[in-house]
Formats: C-alpha cells, sequence, structure tokens
C-alpha cells in the first residue's frame, strides 16, 4: 500500500474529521504530514499520535484560503524530501445565511480554501503521485453538495464542485495508478456550525442530535478509499436522503429546504 519514505498529507488536521483522518492513518502505520493554520493545535495532534511511524510525523502551518499556498505546502514537502503517496484534502469552511448579506471577502476566502486550494493540491500532488504510478486522494466534500442549499449557496455550491471534480479527476486518472475518492459527509459533531456564523439554537438542536461522530466519519472516507471507490456518502439517513432527493426534480429539494431552515432560524 505504502513505501517505507511515503507520507500521508492531511489538511486541516488540527481538530474535527482532519485529527481524526491523521490519528486513524497514523495508527495503520503512515507517517503524517498535519497541515493547517494553528501550529500549536497541530504539535498537540503530532504528540497524539500513535503508530509505527507515528514518530516521523512533520507540522507544516499553511493558510492554505491565501494566493499560492498550495505551490508554498507543495514546494515545503518536496524540500524535505517528504513523498507524499496519500493526499487527504479536508480543509475547508462554511458560512451560513442569505447569499446577497454574505461579506464579499468571507466568501472569495471560502471559495479559494474550499475550491482552488483543493483543485492545486490534487494538481501537484496528483502529477507527483501519476509520474510515480501509485498514489491515493480523498477529497471532502459534503452532503450539501449533492443539492443546491438555501442559505448555505456558496458553501453547497463548492462542495458540488469538489464532488464532480473529484469524479472527473477520477475519470482522469483510471489506469493510472492513482485513486480518487469523494466522501460526503452530512452532519458531523464539529465545531463547523459555530465557524459557520449559525446563531439559531434550534439550528444546532437538529444538527446535533442528526450529527456524526468525526471519527466515524473518517473511518467511513477512508474505507471507501482503501476500496477504491468513487464516493461515499457517510451515514445511512444521508444515503435515503440522498436517494430521494435524486428522484425529484432540481428545483423541489431547494425549495423543500428553504421552507425547512426559515422553521429553524
Amino acid at each position: 500500500m505504502k513505501s517505507e519514505l511515503s507520507y500521508a498529507l492531511v489538511t486541516g488536521a488540527s481538530g474535527g474529521i482532519g485529527k481524526e483522518f491523521a490519528t486513524r492513518l497514523a495508527a495503520e502505520g503512515w507517517a503524517i504530514v498535519l497541515v493547517g493554520r494553528n501550529e500549536a493545535r497541530l504539535q498537540a495532534v503530532k504528540a497524539g499520535l500513535a503508530g509505527r511511524r507515528a514518530a516521523e510525523s512533520v507540522v507544516l502551518p499553511a493558510d492554505l484560503s491565501q494566493p499560492g499556498a498550495a505551490e508554498r505546502l507543495h514546494a515545503a514537502c518536496a524540500g524535505k524530501g517528504l513523498v507524499v503517496d496519500l493526499l487527504v484534502n479536508n480543509a475547508g469552511s462554511g458560512l451560513f445565511g442569505e447569499s446577497l448579506s454574505l461579506s464579499a471577502a468571507g466568501v472569495e476566502a471560502m471559495i479559494s480554501l474550499n475550491v482552488s486550494a483543493l483543485t492545486n493540491l490534487c494538481a501537484l500532488f496528483g502529477a507527483d503521485m501519476k509520474a510515480r504510478g501509485s498514489g491515493r486522494i480523498l477529497n471532502v466534500g459534503s452532503f450539501a453538495g449533492l443539492n443546491a442549499t438555501p442559505y448555505f449557496a456558496s458553501y453547497a455550491a463548492t462542495k458540488s464542485y469538489v464532488f464532480y471534480y473529484s469524479l472527473a479527476l477520477r475519470a482522469e486518472l483510471a489506469g493510472s495508478g492513482v485513486v480518487v475518492t469523494c466522501l460526503l459527509p452530512g452532519y458531523v459533531r464539529t465545531d463547523f456550525d459555530d465557524n459557520a456564523g449559525i446563531a439559531s439554537d434550534a439550528y444546532k438542536k437538529f444538527s446535533a442530535s442528526n450529527s456524526m461522530g468525526a471519527s466515524e466519519v473518517a473511518a467511513v472516507g477512508l474505507a471507501a478509499l482503501w476500496r477504491r471507490r468513487a464516493f461515499a456518502i457517510a451515514g445511512a439517513r444521508n444515503r435515503f436522503a440522498a436517494f430521494l432527493f435524486g428522484l425529484l426534480p432540481k428545483t423541489t429539494p431547494p425549495a423543500v429546504m428553504k421552507l425547512f431552515l426559515d422553521s429553524l432560524v
């Protein structure tokens, strides 16, 4: 599955699903490149890793929403001789609210992180993997990306991009030895709601009661990657909802979701 010199690079590794990816991969024998904005939190995650090569793990702080960050991260890995054979594009952010009222700077930063950074990291590390004839890429999308989602319009659109980009990249790399998988979580017990600017207690209560644990979601993603699946929707409820929404006209789910969200916020 991996050489003795290869690394798994996990973005957004300072907490949530990213921390769980790093923890599980380290336990499976990988050395981890931990990427995120908060160096102290990354160092704490590194200190908690356990596995045969956990001590070889490396912390590389980076704000991937900034222009050129993906290129600088790729260059830093090359400069340290880190062969990234598994790329987990987990870093992402969301914004909740009426689309016409959201901060332009906030939306731009979210799109840069969710779309541009992910795309560039796939291209840079994916090219290395293709040249070696082996590698795996796991992109974290969202259940929200399967449909247009009012009040999460820009966020859902970025995650729709992640899903369809992943499928297209997977097709392009077929036969190259590089596997691309997309993970589609729904609600997850992380700080996402607070970071997205959601103030409604009713929404947070609904989110919490329908959420999965970050460790469980990471396990679903890695299982799909090892099985070389194109994508995986985390959670039986989410898979059922995706099936039902798929039967409806594209304009119906957003209309239904708007009514539902209006009742919560």
